[in-house]
C-alpha cells in the first residue's frame, strides 16, 4: 500500500512529516531510507486520543553510538511536539527478509521517547503487519521489499504472549480493586479497554488466521463470543471509539467484568486456567 495513496488522519500525517523533518535536520543525508506504518492504522482504524502510531524505519547502516543518541534526542523532541505515541525500530531493509528473532540488536523507540538497543520478539508482529497491510510513507514501496513471514511462527508467538504477558495481566486484575485503577479517567479507561480489545485482537488472529485492529476484533467477537461477554465488549468499543452508549454505572462492575473476560480469553486461547491469588 503506497502511503501517497492513503488518506492518513491529519495528526498522523503531521507527526510523520515532523519526524522526517527532524531526520533531515539531525542525521546524515540518506541515513533513513524508508518510513513505514503498521498496527491498527494499517487496518483502517484510528481512534483520536486513543490510538498510537506504530512505525518501522529502515536505515542505510547500523547507527553508531553517536547516532543512537541523536535518535534518542530526536524522539524526545518529537514527544514534546505531539502527545501521540510514535514507537518503532530502526532496522536495515535486509533485516526485514530475516526471521526477526535472528536480527541483531537495533535501536527501538518505545513509550514515545525511551530508546533501547535490542532485538524484540514483538517484531514478529510488526513484520507480519507490514507484509499484509503496511503503509509506505517514504522510501521503496513495501511491495518491492522482501518481508519475512511465517504464520505458524506468528501463531506460536501469539499463544506465548497470551500465556505470559496477558496471563500476568489477568492475574493482576484478579487481585485489583477500583482503588488500584489510575485516578486519571483517560488512563483508567485506556487500561480497561486495552484489556478487553487488545486481548480479543489476539484471539481473532488465532481463530481466523488474520491480523486486524482492536475495534474490528471487538466487533468480530460480538458475533463469535457467547452473549455473556457482549456487554463488556460493547463497553470496550464505547470507551475506545465512542460506539453505542455506556451501560455501566460505576467502575466496580466494569472492572469485575473485564477481569472475568480477560481470564476467559487467556484460558480459551492457552487451554490453561488463570490462577487467582
Amino acid at each position: 500500500m503506497d502511503g501517497r495513496a492513503v488518506t492518513l488522519p491529519g495528526p498522523v500525517r503531521e507527526l510523520c512529516d515532523r519526524f522526517l523533518l527532524l531526520v533531515e535536520r539531525e542525521l546524515p543525508p540518506g541515513f533513513v531510507t524508508g518510513l513505514y506504518l503498521h498496527g491498527g492504522l494499517a487496518f483502517g482504524e484510528w481512534a483520536p486520543q486513543e490510538s498510537d502510531v506504530d512505525f518501522l524505519a529502515t536505515v542505510a547502516r547500523p547507527p553508531d553510538v553517536r547516532e543512537v543518541e541523536v535518535l534518542r534526542e530526536l524522539h524526545a523532541e518529537l514527544a514534546e511536539y505531539s502527545p501521540i505515541r510514535f514507537d518503532g525500530p530502526f532496522v536495515l531493509a535486509d533485516d526485514l527478509a530475516r526471521d526477526p528473532r535472528t536480527v541483531p540488536a537495533r535501536p527501538e523507540v518505545i513509550n514515545s521517547g525511551e530508546l533501547l538497543v535490542h532485538c524484540s520478539p514483538a517484531w514478529m508482529v510488526a513484520w507480519h503487519e507490514l507484509a499484509s497491510a503496511g503503509i509506505t510513507i517514504t522510501g521503496p514501496e513495501l511491495s518491492t521489499l522482501t518481508v519475512w513471514t511465517d504464520k505458524q511462527a506468528l501463531r506460536e508467538y501469539t499463544v506465548g504472549n497470551l500465556d505470559t504477558y496477558w496471563r500476568r495481566n489477568a492475574e493482576g486484575l484478579a487481585r485489583a480493586t477500583v482503588a488500584d485503577l489510575p485516578a486519571d479517567e483517560r488512563r483508567r479507561d485506556y487500561i480497561l479497554t486495552h484489556c478487553i480489545l487488545a486481548s480479543t485482537r489476539l484471539h481473532h488472529l488465532l481463530a481466523t488466521g488474520e491480523q486486524t485492529a482492536k475495534c474490528r476484533a471487538g466487533r468480530w467477537a460480538l458475533t463469535a463470543y457467547d452473549q455473556r461477554w457482549h456487554r463488556v465488549l460493547k463497553e470496550g468499543l464505547y470507551l475506545r471509539a465512542g460506539e453505542g452508549v455506556s451501560t455501566y454505572d460505576g467502575h466496580s462492575e466494569l472492572l469485575a467484568d473485564t477481569r472475568d473476560f480477560l481470564a476467559h480469553v487467556v484460558e480459551t486461547t492457552t487451554g490453561k486456567p488463570v490462577v487467582e491469588g
